[in-house]
């Protein structure tokens, strides 16, 4: 059946709109990527300030009370987490050569005796490269936040100062912001876009209340676990791999990655590995059987696989402002799936 050509051309106009939105984010993403950031935070913390506002307090107090705890939690976080992660670097650098040797000694023969390869001199170079390389890249890391140039700090200051300013006038005017736009949607769409946002606002508040609490959740199980094992940075570990698990499987990863370096440096025995190993392990189980069923919910039905593709597209596409934007417009294209299909199976096509 032909499309009419009124309803064809506002099709255009919108697959246009959506168009010049995207290249709008993409060449302008620097600049939004503070912007974005404010409105991810004030969506988190508006709850929060309608909640205070209900029991009386003035809403720009509330704003206030609410943005002074965020920033305090960002800063204690930044506090606690770069000298875990720049001293975690330098126990790892000063082990570098020992689990070398130990690799060269232990570990290389023992392959050697159950497999009849030997690597030759081609170890030597390997271990002088990987020796050289990592130390470089330790040395690097542990001396950037102090040469951090002068337009660096400048930018970080621009930015940090930025976000806040955005994040108050979000936070006090974010309903007003809803209202201009549910004004300039058309009368006869209000309803359905007003049902869809609803289930949209449900899903990502739903999701992003979760993850938080699964993130908190593992980074005590990882870095309790790691500190019962005897490991070394066991805090630090625990924390960084606690707080990647938002992206599904990277936090389990980098931690498996970190954790098996950092054991074989100051073990060097499998006993130390597999420990780590085991905790992570069990981490993993907790999350997938425990805390992702109860504190998110299967209801919700973002698939982890879903939150990776969606935030590599879409960091692929609109740079850091798609990794910002990938959890809620995966949540919105989730919703938006169900309405076509409950659209499409209450139609004639699907009847008949």
């Amino acid at each position: 059946m032909d499309i009419p050509r009124p309803q064809f051309a506002r099709y255009i106009a919108y697959a246009a709109a959506l168009l010049g939105i995207a290249v709008f984010v993409h060449y302008l993403g620097p600049i939004l990527a503070p912007f974005v950031s404010a409105a991810i935070l004030a969506y988190i913390c508006v709850p929060l300030v309608d909640r205070l506002e209900r029991r009386k307090m003035p809403r720009s107090l509330a704003v206030m009370l609410v943005m002074t705890l965020v920033i305090l939690l960002i800063i204690g976080l930044i506090v606690v987490m770069v000298p875990l992660v720049l001293d975690q670097v330098a126990l790892l650098s000063a082990k570098v050569p020992p689990m070398l040797e130990w690799v060269r000694t232990a570990l290389i023969p023992w392959i050697a005796e159950r497999t009849g390869m030997s690597p030759g001199e081609g170890w030597s170079k390997l271990k002088d490269a990987l020796a050289r390389n990592f130390q470089s890249a330790a040395q690097w890391l542990a001396t950037l936040l102090p040469t951090l140039g002068a337009s660096g700090l400048a930018l970080l200051g621009f930015v940090g100062m930025l976000v806040p300013v955005a994040l108050f006038f979000f936070l006090r005017d974010w309903h007003r912001f809803v209202g201009l736009i549910a004004d300039i949607i058309p009368r006869r769409l209000l309803a359905d876009v007003s049902s869809i946002a609803r289930e949209i606002d449900s899903v990502l508040g739903e999701f992003l209340r979760g993850q938080l609490s699964v993130m908190v959740a593992l980074s005590l199980i990882y870095a309790i676990g790691l500190w019962m094992v005897g490991l070394d940075g066991a805090l630090s570990i625990g924390l960084l791999a606690g707080t990647l698990s938002f992206v599904p499987y990277l936090g389990f990863a980098f931690g498996v990655l970190l954790g098996t370096f950092a054991a074989a440096t100051q073990f060097q025995a499998w006993g130390g590995v597999l420990g780590v190993w085991g905790v992570f392990l069990v981490g993993q189980l907790l999350e997938s059987y425990v805390l992702t069923p109860k504190l998110v919910g299967d209801r919700v039905g973002l698939h982890p696989l879903g939150v990776v593709f969606a935030i590599m597209a879409f960091g692929h596409l609109l740079g850091f402002v798609g990794v910002l934007l990938a959890v809620p417009f995966a949540a919105a294209g989730l919703v938006l799936v169900r309405y076509f299909l409950r659209q499409y199976k209450a139609g004639a096509l699907y009847r008949t």
